[in-house]
């Protein structure tokens, strides 16, 4: 038997791995969601970062990514997406770490602009805790590691559908250009980094993230700390990651998951029509909210308000990409969550969203009866 996977049309088959969609959220790179794919229907997704064209014929260069990332598949960290594998395959190099299904802050930030505060700094807060992880990870016989990210952006921030909060690209996005927004000034001037230039990378991500008005004096003498011009100004990821928490401490109320797995759906707009957006995006994004809407309910994270948001951009997008019987299906839970919170507005929404969609599945008659209970709810 081949040692490749069996792979649709729709797939690429790459070693022992099947790719199935480039991850447009990724600023820099070339990088694939993909399967593996073992014995007695075993699938596991990860995601593939390759390395390829003229980066090849340099032996040296290679080395470095491979020893790197073998470096880096040490780490084990509740905030790093995991190194997985890495090997040669068609003439490209590549290194496979963990996926985080959800969406990387930089793809948030293209539609949401800001963040509040306490969402910016909690997220902020979660990736100083995996740098300081990371910079003083150490050898089985003691030595310090000395890893660095190198190339710290919004895009290597994913925010699961789940509420966490993780560092990707550890290991292997440094083979790639910097973005210039974020490059440490040391880097900058051609001087050797460490991992105080992941500290000012986080503090750009900062203050890229939190508001102009409205923002704890606190925050922006911490953002200004962390991008000072020099590294030894600048405050360690640890020490920038207990002044987080202590400011955190006076905000209103904590941060929840849930408010964190909104994030991970907030790219969908709730207009019910963009004509720009292809069907596969389309479905793409149903997919999404439908996995975090189940797993808010799985683990209880009962934010009424939220789930019932979600529900209305999930049928909004049913309707758009004729989703009918599986988008009537959802509305119909939609339903049962608006009457457990009381809620008459999304009760009559989600019953002319189900009727729309029975509509475009040609049951006319069950159409017009949903379509008389969403009258009745708006009396």
């Amino acid at each position: 038997m081949s040692e490749y996977p069996r792979v649709s049309r729709f797939e690429v088959a790459f070693g022992k791995y099947s790719l199935f969609q480039p991850l447009n959220d990724i600023e820099v790179g070339d990088a694939h969601l993909a399967k593996l794919i073992g014995l007695e229907g075993f699938e596991k997704r990860v995601v593939i970062w390759r390395v390829g064209g003229t980066a090849m014929q340099d032996a040296a260069f290679i080395d470095a990514v491979m020893f790197e990332a073998k470096r880096c598949a040490s780490l084990s960290h509740a905030s790093i997406a995991q190194v997985l594998d890495l090997g040669v395959v068609e003439g490209l190099c590549f290194v496979a770490t963990e996926h985080v299904s959800g969406r990387t802050l930089g793809a948030v930030l293209r539609v949401t602009s800001e963040l509040p505060w306490p969402i910016a700094a909690h997220i902020a807060s979660k990736i100083a805790r995996a740098l300081c992880y990371a910079h003083s990870r150490r050898s089985p016989d003691g030595e310090l590691l000395r890893l660095v990210h190198r190339r710290l952006s919004p895009s290597q921030i994913a925010i699961s559908v789940g509420g966490d909060v993780k560092v990707t690209g550890f290991g292997i996005s440094w083979a790639w250009p910097s973005l210039d927004e974020y490059r440490s000034p040391e880097e900058a001037r051609g001087e050797p980094v460490d991992g105080r230039a992941d500290v000012f990378a986080l503090g750009a991500i900062l203050r890229r993230c939190v508001p102009r008005v409205g923002v704890p004096e606190s925050i922006r003498h911490l953002i200004a700390q962390a991008m000072q011009p020099y590294p030894e100004q600048r405050p360690t990821a640890a020490e920038l990651q207990q002044e987080l928490t202590r400011i955190l401490h006076t905000a209103e109320r904590p941060v929840t998951p849930v408010e964190l797995a909104a994030l991970s759906v907030a790219t969908v707009p709730l207009s019910p029509s963009r004509p720009e957006r292809s069907f596969t995006d389309c479905l793409a994004a149903i997919e999404r909210m439908e996995l975090a809407l189940d797993s808010m309910t799985l683990e209880r994270l009962a934010d009424g308000r939220t789930m019932l948001r979600l529900y209305e951009r999930l049928g909004r997008l049913c309707v758009e990409a004729h989703v009918s019987e599986r988008g009537a299906t959802r509305m119909t839970r939609a339903l049962d969550l608006a009457d457990a919170f009381g809620r008459d507005d999304y009760a009559a929404l989600f019953c002319a969203l189900r009727g729309e969609l029975l509509a475009q599945a040609n049951r006319t008659d069950e159409s017009r009866d949903w379509l008389e209970r969403a009258a009745a709810f708006r009396r």
